[in-house]
């Protein structure tokens, strides 16, 4: 359900006006169409729940003392993680998903190379890489793998767990909340939120860096499925077989490995750019292969818009491709590239911790 503006709490609209700029009472009253009374019982709110904070009031330049301007706490931190990029990226992240002062991206290699299948080394890699970026207030770790929506258990195959509580491992090694959320589902949050889609637009995104995964928004909400598994179309159906089986992924890894055994869609498409022959049939191959695949997945969500990863050489070709055969079928999505860039999973990560602190601090509840 969306709030009317009129029944939106006073302080929700004031803490919007300060992420824009900060502003003195008056000029949020003027900004927000709220009282200057009611501005004032707002701020008070947002610094008593450590959302803001009275900035340093200038000296006067006449007579009189100047008003006092108000401004986001950006001492609150969020520490991201993103697994699912071709890279291992983290950062140090505030309220607006801005880097902190000081801060930068930091990689750790591939997710492939680092993990092994013990769960405990692996859980001691995480936590040693969000220990290097200090202390937060809320930690959140874009993952391969699917969280279960109400247990919150984690079950991944680059991590080597199934059914794993990583969330309540990881908070109490740390001592301050962890959040673990499929890579693909945070991309489509923030990437529904980035366009500014409405409620009745379904968004898809395909992260296919490591695998493949679909992140859904339906309904403005992320779409987890009943154990948190949608979008897992790595076990596409095999009218041969019964049970689990990985054959999409296992055919699209077949075609990349056949070019450079062992690659990823990041280096063949890196080694493709330069005309190197084998990469170039590798990469339309795959591209060919997952743009058939994913016509089953417009056919029936009928989403308003496609976003693909933004693998870097890989994400143009692909993106021609799908278009293709989509229109083909009489299919019409609009399919993009990935508005937020080649760090866009770990970007999505910091804005997603942001968005679940202020839910915290503003309504007192989880979205």
């Amino acid at each position: 359900m969306t709030l009317s503006s009129d029944s939106i709490p006073a302080r929700e609209k004031v803490y919007h006006a300060l992420k824009t700029a900060p502003g003195t009472r008056p000029e949020l009253a003027q900004r927000t169409g709220l009282s200057v009374v009611s501005v004032i019982a707002a701020v008070d709110e947002l610094i008593a729940c450590e959302l803001a904070r009275l900035q340093e009031t200038p000296p006067p330049s006449g007579r009189g003392r100047p008003a006092a301007r108000v401004g986001l706490r950006l001492d609150t931190t969020i520490t991201a993680l993103d697994l699912g990029a071709p890279q291992v990226l983290a950062g140090r992240f505030n309220l607006l998903g801005g880097f902190q002062e000081g801060s930068e991206t930091r990689t750790h290699g591939t997710a492939f190379s680092r993990f092994s299948e013990d769960p405990e080394h692996n859980v001691q890699l995480l936590q040693a890489w969000l220990q290097e970026q200090g202390s937060a207030n809320l930690s959140v770790i874009s993952v391969l793998g699917a969280v279960h929506p109400r247990t919150r258990i984690l079950s991944s195959h680059p991590l080597g767990m199934k059914e794993y509580p990583l969330e309540k491992d990881l908070s109490e090694r740390l001592g301050w909340p962890v959040l673990v959320e499929n890579d693909a589902n945070l991309s489509a949050w923030h990437s529904w939120h980035t366009l500014g889609l409405a409620k009745e637009d379904p968004l898809v995104f395909l992260n296919y860096s490591h695998g493949i995964g679909l992140g859904m928004v339906l309904g403005g909400k992320v779409y987890h499925g009943a154990t948190g598994a949608a979008g897992e179309v790595s076990y596409a159906a095999d009218p041969a077989k019964r049970g689990r089986h990985d054959i999409l992924a296992r055919r699209l890894i077949r075609h990349l490995h056949s070019a450079i055994p062992g690659s990823t869609t990041a280096e063949v498409a890196a080694v493709a750019v330069q005309g190197d022959r084998s990469a170039l049939k590798a990469l339309k191959l795959f591209n060919q292969d997952l743009a058939n695949h994913l016509t089953a997945v417009a056919a029936v969500l009928d989403p308003a818009v496609m976003v693909l990863q933004d693998v870097p050489h890989a994400a143009d070709p692909l993106q021609k491709e799908l278009q293709k055969a989509l229109s083909e079928l009489d299919l019409h999505p609009r399919v993009m590239v990935s508005p937020l860039g080649p760090m866009g999973g770990l970007y999505s990560a910091a804005h997603y911790g942001a968005h679940i602190l202020e839910q915290q601090k503003l309504r007192g509840e989880m979205p």
